[in-house]
């Protein structure tokens, strides 16, 4: 049996969380903790905090509680790796805002020359915006409005224990929707939205037509988009407008490239046109 086919009730599920030196591509892993479920029940742990090898910055210090004197004596990634290891194997990893802990865990096994991390992966985050309609869909405000019994703290464990806690809700909730590993690696996945339905995704109608006709067309646009580092301007061929709870994406293709659709926020896109770059 394929393990993506399993029943939920026999996989491996683990919760895994990450402090750190701070928010930057070159910044460090300070704590780490995971916890792993065969299904909803819990079949083992492991916490530790990390010596990063540098400087914990004081803004950092003065999220987590973690300070250069805190893990002074802790031991290096490449010390505790094989225990997270174990706990991962055969199993799906699951994380709150999975890309910010896969980003510093890949980086670390690549300074241990172990490559980054692959496996199955389930973003709780994305997740909950497909299950609940709320207001905010942090960790910190997910435990308040759902009333979960564990609360995060900026703390490794602390916010496994919150994740896990997320996650059994969410399976509630899910229920006979999920019965498998694919399904509920399926449930977190954007939602395609009609393009006569545009309109609710918050695009102009005119940019939407015009989406719509250069999809049916396969035919490139011109993106002014202003992404997390600053305005950038692509050429891409639209697919399609996809949603995640409350978030529109547009998927489209880089024209010049052989590359699978990539995710476009909606809210982030400045201008559009079929005017090909100059």
């Amino acid at each position: 049996m394929d393990p993506l086919d399993r029943p939920l009730e026999e996989a491996f599920l683990t919760i895994l969380d990450v402090e750190t030196t701070g928010l930057e591509p070159e910044d460090r892993i300070t704590e780490i903790a995971a916890l792993r479920l065969r299904g909803v029940r819990e079949v083992g742990r492991f916490h530790s905090l990390v010596n990063p090898g540098i400087h914990i910055p004081p803004t950092a210090a003065a999220i987590s509680g973690i300070d250069d004197e805190t893990v002074s004596a802790a031991p290096a990634f490449a010390e505790i790796w094989p225990a997270v290891e174990r706990l991962l194997a055969e199993a799906v990893l699951v994380a709150h805002n999975a890309p910010f802990d896969l980003h510093f865990l890949s980086a670390e096994r690549k300074r241990a020359g172990l490559g980054g991390w692959k496996g199955p992966v389930l973003d709780t985050l994305r997740l909950t915006r497909n299950v609940f309609t709320l207001p905010s869909y942090s960790l910190a405000s997910l435990g308040r409005a759902l009333r979960l019994e564990h609360a995060p703290s900026h703390r490794a464990m602390a916010d496994v224990m919150a994740t896990t806690a997320l996650l059994r809700r969410l399976l509630e909730a899910l229920g006979e929707r999920t019965p498998t590993v694919r399904a509920l690696l399926a449930a977190q996945e954007p939602v395609p939205v009609p393009w006569d339905q545009v309109g609710r995704c918050g695009l102009p109608k005119e940019e939407g037509r015009l989406l719509a006709q250069a999809a049916a067309d396969a035919r490139p646009i011109t993106l002014e988009y202003e992404g997390r580092n600053g305005p950038r301007r692509f050429r891409l061929r639209p697919v399609e407008i996809v949603s995640n709870g409350p978030l529109f994406y547009l998927r489209a293709a880089m024209t010049l490239k052989g590359d699978e659709p990539g995710l476009f926020r909606i809210d982030r896109i400045r201008a559009l046109s079929t005017e090909a770059e100059p």
